[in-house]
């Protein structure tokens, strides 16, 4: 190889390949000696690659390459990392921001669905050594599900909305299936204004009652559990200008 350079030289007479390879800071090591026509090509190739304008002249941008406008955004950003993500759990996330609840009912709700709200379960996976327990049932550890969903405790103020409806129900697992499919349920359209608010009016009661038991040793008969949580949604729906709302306060009669 050493008189390859000496052999073969092309476009600069005092040139050799190497030399041509080493201006355009190529790092190639020979393991042949170069055909004639093969010499020819790669005189053709360099010669286009200092030839091409490159695809525009304008100067170069960062671009987002995900949405066809090429605009980044931190909302883009979040939604392509769930996307993304391996076992994301499944949820009605724009139903949950255009719901009619106040702002801080909204993010609650969403930390209940993405099983991040702040219970034993929690607790736990952050280092804590706790002995968990239900402050309702006083059976079982107090996971997100559990608290929301599967306690016997709260179960019964799910019954008692289903109670309305008259519609068979079966508790899914996960509290973002439950959004999902308490969603698709309801009456009237009226009636689904109140009725698509009453997941979050039940976590967030079920939360004040949990932390009065927790922080504060002040625990509330179930009757008055569910008079707060009927008393909260009637409030949000006032408040919301929602009119439709005379069955939940014929239903405090019943209880």
């Amino acid at each position: 190889m050493e008189d390859f350079a000496d052999l073969y030289s092309f476009c600069d007479p005092g040139a050799s390949i190497a030399e041509m390879w080493s201006q355009q800071g190529w790092n190639i090591t020979l393991r042949r000696l170069l055909n004639d026509w093969e010499v020819d090509r790669v005189a053709n190739l360099l010669q286009r690659l200092e030839d091409f304008p490159g695809l525009n002249t304008n100067p170069d941008a960062i671009r987002w390459k995900h949405d066809r406008d090429g605009e980044f955004s931190v909302g883009r950003m979040y939604k392509r990392d769930l996307a993304t993500q391996s076992g994301e759990i499944a949820g009605p996330w724009k139903q949950i921001w255009k719901s009619n609840t106040p702002t801080k009912i909204k993010c609650f709700t969403w930390l209940v669905c993405r099983r991040a709200c702040l219970t034993q379960e929690r607790l736990k996976k952050r280092g804590f050594q706790i002995v968990s327990r239900c402050f309702f049932c006083h059976e079982k550890e107090e996971t997100n599900n559990h608290l929301f969903l599967h306690c016997r405790v709260t179960a019964q103020i799910w019954y008692l909305f289903q109670s309305i409806i008259q519609d068979p129900w079966v508790v899914p697992e996960h509290t973002a299936d439950l959004l999902n499919c308490w969603m698709r349920r309801g009456g009237s359209k009226t009636q689904k204004k109140w009725w698509n608010l009453v997941p979050s009016c039940i976590w967030w009661s079920i939360w004040k009652e949990r932390n009065n038991r927790c922080f504060k040793n002040i625990t509330n008969p179930m009757q008055k559990v569910k008079e707060n949580c009927i008393n909260t949604l009637y409030f949000w729906c006032k408040e919301e200008g929602i009119d439709d709302v005379n069955q939940l306060v014929d239903f405090l009669g019943y209880l």
